[in-house]
């Protein structure tokens, strides 16, 4: 019989020890698959989280706010430069402007509430008095009237873009109800209407209004579920230029850059280029929360690899220090008899990697099985307390109002952005890959060679004579 052979069968001699190994083995390595795919999955959300969460910058004229504030319009000359920044892949851009009573047919769709009054208050007419003498029977009296001011009319919102998914509020392609949309690169006289300002005129798919004394047909009805979006107008940008009179004007500039890690550079240099003329922002502290938290988990998993790994290693040092003493007599018998030192240290490896091959094979089979869960587990866990923790410090809750405005827009932003935490969260399923696999299988054949690295010192320390002699 030679000595793997014999390796093998000796594995098997002690059935309830070799049992009870083989258990804590299968348990340990089942654990560090499980961990393997948690951090395989975290890490491959890291990377598409990377590339796509955060990544955008916006580039307004400085000292704009909505439609408030001052500031010089952008043009082609900054589009350009913005577009020839390293790192940046794309670009969106987009012009604002209101129409007025006297500017559309149309009637605004957003009810103008005490804040929109407070806003608009300087720009209504001021109180104007008129006063009339009348004499009667020589005495003369005078008759005060004063004209009231007109009506605060809310104004309808015109966007000319050259990306209609630069308008949702998650960048995905804006959600046409009925319709299409336009080529983000025309100039015809073509709109799409949100839902809002669509039902208060009564306004369908072929239907025409009035903007800027000209006729414009609506080819599709929009829905993002935010009031103050669907109560305005998307048209081509070219378009809007041309009816306002803003030829290569630019209100906004959204720029992507390949990865988030690349963001804060990006808009240093940007600032460097545009100096005063723009001022820029970013949703870079909204990957870096994103990524940070998911980081954790993937350190976690890390840990519990190694944790699993050191532990199954000890496990079968343990039991082959044990199995080697108590078979001393054995392998001093074996050398007496003329077996070498790589015989006997053979046949112990191979009784080593049989234990550990058997219970490598029923703990992948366990890991398979709890990967998902396990996985689903930990980002559950590591989720609740970044939300509680958000909430501890004073971040915004669940509760978002329907509404928003230019206005209050940073306050929306903030929530958006915790809002695709979540969703970065929730889309971290485990997963496993041949690469996971075939990692799992070089841990346990790691965990045979060194629980048996110093087995097989002593087994080389053992001298024939000594053995036999005692024995």
């Amino acid at each position: 019989m030679n000595v793997v052979t014999r390796g093998i069968k000796n594995a098997l001699r002690s059935p309830l020890r070799s049992g009870a190994i083989i258990l804590m083995l299968a348990i340990s390595i089942g654990l560090i698959l499980s961990m393997l795919v948690a951090r395989s999955s975290v890490d491959e959300k890291i990377s598409e989280v990377k590339a796509s969460s955060g990544t955008g910058i916006t580039i307004t004229p400085a000292g704009v706010r909505g439609f408030s504030g001052g500031g010089n319009a952008l043009t082609s000359t900054e589009l350009a430069t913005v577009t020839n920044t390293a790192h940046i892949t794309s670009t969106s851009v987009s012009l604002e402007d209101q129409l007025g009573t006297s500017d559309t047919n149309l009637t605004a769709s957003l009810e103008m509430g005490n804040f929109g009054q407070r806003q608009m208050r300087f720009e209504t007419e001021s109180a104007s008095s008129s006063a009339s003498s009348t004499t009667i029977n020589g005495a003369t009296t005078t008759d005060s009237t004063a004209t009231t001011p007109p009506a605060m009319v809310a104004r309808i919102t015109v966007t000319g873009t050259t990306d209609t998914s630069s308008i949702s509020a998650d960048g995905s392609d804006l959600n046409i109800t009925s319709g299409e949309s336009f080529d983000n690169t025309s100039s015809d006289l073509v709109a799409i209407v949100g839902t809002d300002l669509a039902d208060k005129n009564s306004l369908a798919v072929g239907d025409t209004f009035t903007a800027y004394s000209s006729t414009v047909k609506v080819i599709g009805i929009f829905d993002t579920g935010n009031a103050f979006t669907d109560s305005g107008i998307i048209m081509p940008l070219v378009t809007v230029q041309t009816l306002t009179d803003q030829t290569d004007a630019i209100s906004s500039i959204v720029a992507t850059v390949d990865s988030s890690d690349n963001v804060s550079s990006t808009v240093t240099a940007l600032k460097t280029a545009l100096s005063t003329t723009a001022d820029i922002t970013s949703e870079v502290e909204q990957a870096e929360a994103s990524v940070s938290s998911l980081a954790s988990i993937s350190s976690l998993a890390l840990a519990g690899v190694i944790g699993a790994t050191v532990a199954g290693a000890i496990i079968i040092l343990l039991a082959m220090i044990i199995i080697v003493r108590e078979r001393r007599h054995e392998i001093g018998v074996i050398k007496a008899i003329g077996g070498s030192n790589f015989k006997v240290v053979t046949q112990f490896v191979t009784e080593a990697m049989t234990l550990t091959a058997i219970g490598s094979v029923i703990g992948l089979v366990l890991g398979v099985l709890v990967c998902g869960p396990l996985t689903s587990s930990l980002v559950s866990s590591q989720s609740s307390s970044t939300n509680q923790s958000t909430k501890i410090g004073g971040g915004p809750s669940n509760t978002s109002s329907s509404t928003s405005s230019t206005e209050n827009g940073a306050p929306e932003m903030i929530r958006q952005g915790f809002d695709k935490i979540g969703q970065n969260f929730a889309q971290v399923t485990g997963t496993l890959t041949p690469t996971v696999f075939i990692a799992s299988i070089g841990i346990t054949f790691l965990i045979a060679i060194v629980g048996s690295a110093i087995p097989v010192w002593f087994i080389a320390r053992i001298r024939p004579a000594e053995v036999l002699r005692t024995e």
